[in-house]
């Protein structure tokens, strides 16, 4: 895992961080689990802080280890992708190359085998693409269990 984060802060594009997210993912992956993600607001609704959303997704994916889900974490790559998505051009104030390219090539690689998306993901502009993307490529989708979060406070 060590050497994998060390990429991922050196990376100098969204196609450098597939690549590397896709070798975490390979050196999980088994014929026996499914891999999950977790799916909802980072830099775009949820509680409108990044840092928030973050906390909640590495709590998130926490809770659902601890139910003995094999949970891909995207949380180590957020870093990085902030300070990539300066350098790719904008839609609408959004960076849709971070879709485009880093989450679509995840999604397309067909690794991650399941979906959870936390209740309030349709706040997001990328977990709304995440949820068209994930159901065209015929992945399990599931909403994230509300009673799993019941102990967890922002």
């Amino acid at each position: 895992m060590e050497k994998h984060l060390i990429k991922v802060n050196r990376a100098e594009t969204f196609e450098e961080l597939a690549s590397i997210a896709i070798d975490m993912l390979n050196e999980i992956y088994t014929s026996e689990d499914i891999i999950v993600q977790i799916c909802g607001p980072i830099s775009t609704g949820g509680s409108g802080d990044i840092r928030k959303n973050i906390n909640r997704f590495k709590k998130s994916i926490e809770i659902a280890r601890k139910k003995g889900l094999k949970v891909f974490d995207q949380t180590p790559f957020e870093e990085s992708v902030a300070r990539l998505s300066s350098k790719y051009k904008k839609v609408d104030g959004y960076c849709i190359d971070i879709l485009e390219i880093f989450y679509r090539r995840i999604f397309e690689s067909k690794l991650v085998g399941k979906v959870l998306f936390l209740p309030d993901w349709q706040s997001s502009r990328g977990a709304r693409w995440e949820r068209e993307i994930t159901t065209k490529l015929g992945l399990i989708i599931e909403d994230y269990p509300i009673e799993w979060l019941s102990d967890f406070v922002d």
